[in-house]
């Protein structure tokens, strides 16, 4: 060979070279992928251990910090005019579907290095997709559940069951005086004429100023599709953690329309706890100034508020306090006459054709709540609202903003 000449490589050995090059290419890139998944697990987990053990960082966040999503995201999920949530949920049932397909197909196809790479990589993205799920939880619900509860407790009176009389009458004489005021169909049932997204956002900035975080933008709330499986649910509102949005089922009468859609803007704003959304729901909805909203908001609370009372005293003196008519029972039910026959003829059509799938579909959702309850270390709580009037009450003596 001349002199100051090189011998080129022949050409198997350079590309046996190029090989292993793009082999540790392509390790290098799965480490990094695997330092994200890790880093992303561990902020999920930390922020889940904060929410569990320092109630005063949820709450500094639920304050200060939660109203940049509920004024940003809400806004983009806002401009879909159906709910955006609800597609989410089909997408991610899509991609499970997938999943499962994918990972047994891998089975008999992982020798074949195309159907492997795309395998492994549709692996990797769910992945990534399921770990933002959990931190849109994590950030929309899961640390407002950490954080203090609502309490009005300052007052030096005590609470005994002459207070809880005087709500009770109180709002019982409420919704006799505004049923007698409301526009009605022949049947009986209540006629709400207005817009119930403005309606129920405009009662919600009436009460801003006691309580801030319900100031700023309120989107459009959004009629569900599945309003049939809500029903079997046992729903009439949603609260999509993952898009930012107020939803509410098909069915529900026009009497509870107002106080529904406040109670589920109440959650955007980050009042997570049942009992608070209900609260905040009816204080806004009796301080409004259309009548139709106002009943809505006594209406809320009055089964709560007289249930509680018929059970603390005797037959005898409860049957002495003013009786709810039966026009006002009529209209505190979240459907009306017309809507209760409809529902139980599709109750019916879809137990002869689904009944299995339907009642497997609504057991899993019961269990997958009990689960996140449980996760969460939380107890449903719609019943406390009673206490939280009777707080509210002995504090400010009124229900006036």
């Amino acid at each position: 060979m001349p002199l100051g000449t090189v011998e080129k490589k022949s050409a198997p050995i350079e590309q046996e070279e190029q090989k292993k090059q793009k082999e540790q290419k392509n390790k290098r890139k799965l480490d990094k992928f695997q330092k994200f998944i890790i880093i992303y697990i561990s902020i999920i987990l930390l922020l889940n251990v904060i929410a569990r053990l320092s109630s005063s960082a949820c709450d500094f966040y639920a304050n200060h910090i939660f109203w940049i999503a509920s004024e940003t995201y809400s806004r983009f999920s806002g401009i879909f005019p159906f709910s955006f949530g609800e597609l989410l949920a089909a997408i991610g049932i899509l991609i499970l579907l997938v999943l499962v397909i994918t990972s047994i197909l891998l089975i008999f196809l992982r020798k074949k290095p195309k159907y492997k790479k795309f395998a492994f990589s549709y692996l990797k993205t769910t992945l990534v997709i399921a770990l933002s799920v959990a931190m849109l939880y994590t950030l929309n619900c899961t640390i407002l559940y950490g954080s203090s509860k609502m309490d009005f407790s300052n007052s030096t009176r005590e609470f005994d069951i002459d207070t809880l009389e005087e709500v009770r009458n109180m709002v019982v004489n409420k919704c006799i005086e505004l049923s007698e005021q409301m526009e009605r169909e022949d049947d009986g049932t209540l006629i709400f004429n207005g817009n119930f997204d403005k309606s129920a956002a405009e009662a919600l900035h009436g009460i801003s100023n006691k309580f801030p975080r319900l100031k700023g933008y309120y989107p459009p709330t959004k009629e569900l599709w599945c309003s049939y499986y809500m029903f079997e649910l046992n729903t009439i509102g949603v609260y999509f953690p993952f898009s930012m949005e107020a939803n509410y089922s098909k069915f529900v009468s026009d009497s509870y329309m107002p106080n529904v859609l406040a109670h589920e803007y109440a959650h955007l704003k980050g009042y997570i706890y049942e009992d608070e959304a209900n609260f905040i729901s009816f204080l806004a909805c009796i301080n409004s100034d259309d009548k139709a909203v106002e009943y809505s908001g006594y209406l809320s609370v009055l089964w709560y508020i007289d249930d509680d009372y018929s059970h603390s005293v005797p037959e005898e003196r409860y049957n002495k306090q003013p009786q709810i008519p039966d026009i006002v029972n009529l209209d505190n039910n979240c459907y009306d006459q017309k809507t209760i026959q409809q529902l139980i003829k599709l109750q019916h059509e879809n137990l002869d054709k689904y009944g299995e799938i339907t009642d497997a579909i609504v057991d899993f959702s019961y269990d997958a709540t009990d689960l996140y309850n449980d996760f969460v270390d939380y107890t449903p709580n719609y019943n406390e609202v009673s206490l939280l009037m009777m707080q509210y009450y002995n504090e400010y003596h009124s229900f006036n903003i």
